[in-house]
């Protein structure tokens, strides 16, 4: 199982703080989230700032990550203020 994290906005707007699911990569995860999370959008998910394992995953192809049993995976976003 993987253990997904949303902090922020993301957490906030969509009530959902941890889920555990089954995924080999980032776009399997990202389905099953969108399943389990209908409210949540792909765009929402795309903007995310990502951590996987605490490591920050800023390229382009980063739905492509394999992820093993037991990774914990963080969504979130900026959020500013003044």
């Amino acid at each position: 199982m993987v253990h997904v994290k949303f902090f922020a906005l993301l957490r906030s707007n969509h009530r959902v703080s941890e889920l555990s699911l089954k995924a080999s990569d980032m776009k399997e995860l990202t389905d099953e989230i969108l399943l389990k999370v209908p409210s949540l959008s792909k765009e929402e998910l795309k903007q995310a700032v990502i951590f996987i394992n605490n490591k920050k995953v800023m390229h382009e192809k980063r739905f492509n990550e394999k992820l093993e049993d037991g990774d914990v995976v963080v969504f979130t976003n900026f959020v500013g203020g003044g």
